[in-house]
């Protein structure tokens, strides 16, 4: 079987992994590579049933694997929705996106007419992308529309305007006029994340900067900010979208 093998002098054990279909093996610098196959050989049958498993599903993005409906095998969680880890399943029907929280599920049903296209193809990705973009919007802006106006009466900081929109690096800005703008991608956090970003970036319109009195004013407001930033840094691997 074919396999990558990464090696690292600060590694101290072995392990397998099995990701988009490729067998990758992590090992320690002084393991020599016939040990390495030993163990590829001793592990082949279970290594070979996860390589045909994830052939069935097609990958857009690290973290981003579509199981369609018609599928009967079992898919690994691969996109992140209020903090948890969902399997995002293609459908055909009147066009909609479900969440189902309890299953871990986001089931994206496309118009029929993209049942003639191949299911791999850039066409019914982009589409797939589009759909749970738009409600990714949605869910956020309603979100932020419910709870700025608290923590603002909260903190007696009020914003000129809010817009949602997708960001890149960011998750959040204000600028000096007093509007504030949010990433439609806060939908992958869980929402006692999001709420640190809204009264991160209202303490921005009382300090444009990251002084100590800004970073005191957001203990004030939110105790937990720090956790919420270990939240984020801890999950970053998995919070993007490509």
């Amino acid at each position: 079987m074919d396999y990558q093998l990464i090696r690292s002098s600060r590694r101290k054990t072995i392990a397998l992994q099995v990701s988009n279909a490729q067998v990758i093996v992590r090992a320690p610098s002084f393991v020599k590579t016939a040990y390495v196959e030993q163990l590829i050989q001793a592990k082949l049958q279970w290594l070979q049933q996860k390589v045909a498993e994830q052939k069935e599903n097609i990958v857009l993005s690290p973290h981003f694997t579509l199981q369609f409906s018609d599928a009967s095998l079992a898919n690994e969680p691969s996109l992140y929705i209020d903090g948890l880890p969902h399997r995002v399943i293609i459908d055909f029907g009147q066009k909609n996106v479900i969440h189902n929280p309890l299953a871990q599920s986001l089931t994206v049903v496309l118009n029929p007419r993209y049942k003639s296209y191949a299911l791999n193809s850039a066409a019914v990705i982009t589409k797939i992308k589009a759909q749970i973009e738009c409600w990714f919007k949605a869910c956020v802006e309603a979100y932020i529309e419910d709870n700025l106006t608290v923590f603002s009466q909260q903190m007696s900081l009020h914003a000129s305007s809010f817009k949602v929109r997708k960001y890149k690096a960011r998750w959040g800005s204000c600028n000096s006029r007093g509007e504030l703008s949010f990433n439609y991608l806060l939908k992958m956090l869980p929402t006692w994340v999001i709420d640190y970003v809204i009264i991160h970036e209202l303490c921005h319109l009382e300090h444009m900067n990251h002084s100590t009195n800004f970073w005191q004013l957001v203990a004030q407001h939110c105790p937990e900010y720090q956790s919420a930033k270990h939240w984020v840094q801890k999950h970053q691997p998995y919070l993007q979208w490509s």
